[in-house]
């Protein structure tokens, strides 16, 4: 009797340290829209792994890439209810929830990639206006991921303004990007992303605007072969987390976020620099073609988008973060 108590309770104290073991482990949730080898997986990726190491593996991530949750503004969506955790959402999408957001959309706002890290990095100017803006919406700001600059990918050659005059094209849904097509003569359709491909088949629309980067780790090559490098924007993603579920964690595991997301800033940055010497070389040996139009005439015809984006309450709120970024030397 004696020896059978004894087999019970051990059996008791196994399950009671299982139980605890699995207690310590919080398995959280990422959504990330892009294929693995694009840019802003891997940099999630470099989150996610960082942060696990910090605490231990106590914090598990699982990252749900490939559009596995839905598109971004679904995935946005689902992180403010608090059933997703964790996500790199494009500002242009995450902008239909915090309007604000569409100052990274603005035609031609940076140079270069040098001026959209002064913006990011250079000072807290950009962080400190965003933090208070997403808390409002029901998101905690971890970070930016800088994801390459975006171009139009289509069915024809573009080598001037008058190639684009009365062609459809597929923009994220952003506000500021369908008035910027708009404002070149063209047929805005915005179009969440992982309906992009079948409406290039199925020729919904001519073209599409997008990174050369996300255009090739899509394959979108095997649909369309065309590519005008305009740079209309530089694309900055945010990193973001439910504000619900910030609140559930505790201070020692807040603080390997922050530091987990510093990490993937850190490794994006240099990332997409040593990424940019080759993605066109990578993209042209996949049969395809790159024009490089002048930019000027596409500037010049998109310089109303930034008083349309003034006259609306979030603009108009917005403007000194614009009139920072551009004062950026």
């Amino acid at each position: 009797m004696i020896r059978s108590l004894m087999a019970v309770a051990s059996v008791v104290a196994m399950v009671a340290m299982a139980g605890a073991a699995a207690a310590q482990t919080r398995e959280l949730v990422l959504g990330n829209v892009n294929p693995p080898k694009h840019g802003t997986s891997q940099t999630s990726q470099q989150f996610v792994d960082k942060l696990a190491e910090l605490t231990g593996g106590k914090v598990k991530v699982v990252h749900h890439h490939s559009g596995a949750l839905g598109g971004e503004r679904e995935v946005a969506q689902q992180i403010q209810l608090g059933t997703v955790d964790f996500g790199p959402i494009t500002t242009a999408p995450l902008s239909t929830l915090v309007p604000e957001m569409s100052v990274f959309q603005l035609p031609y706002i940076f140079r270069d990639y040098q001026h959209v890290y002064a913006a990011l990095d250079g000072s807290d100017t950009v962080r400190k206006y965003y933090e208070p803006v997403l808390d409002r919406k029901g998101f905690k700001l971890l970070g930016f991921i800088a994801a390459g600059y975006r171009g139009i990918y289509g069915h024809y050659p573009i080598n001037s303004v008058a190639d684009v005059k009365g062609k459809k094209i597929r923009v994220q849904e952003d506000k500021i990007l369908v008035a910027t097509f708009k404002a070149l003569g063209m047929i805005s359709t915005p179009i969440a992303f992982p309906e992009v491909a079948t409406s290039l088949q199925t020729k919904v629309i001519d073209f599409a605007e997008g990174g050369i980067n996300t255009y090739y780790h899509n394959k979108f090559y095997d649909i369309v072969k065309h590519v005008a490098d305009v740079r209309h924007t530089h694309q900055a993603v945010a990193l973001i987390m439910s504000k619900a579920s910030w609140a559930k964690q505790d201070a020692a595991t807040q603080k390997a976020i922050m530091e987990a997301a510093k990490h993937a800033e850190q490794w994006n940055r240099k990332f997409i620099l040593d990424e940019d010497k080759s993605i066109q070389d990578q993209v042209r040996a996949k049969g395809v073609s790159i024009t490089k139009p002048d930019a000027a005439p596409f500037r010049e015809a998109t310089k109303s988008v930034y008083e349309e984006f003034y006259a609306t309450p979030a603009g108009k709120d917005a403007r000194k973060v614009v009139d920072h970024i551009l004062s950026l030397k």
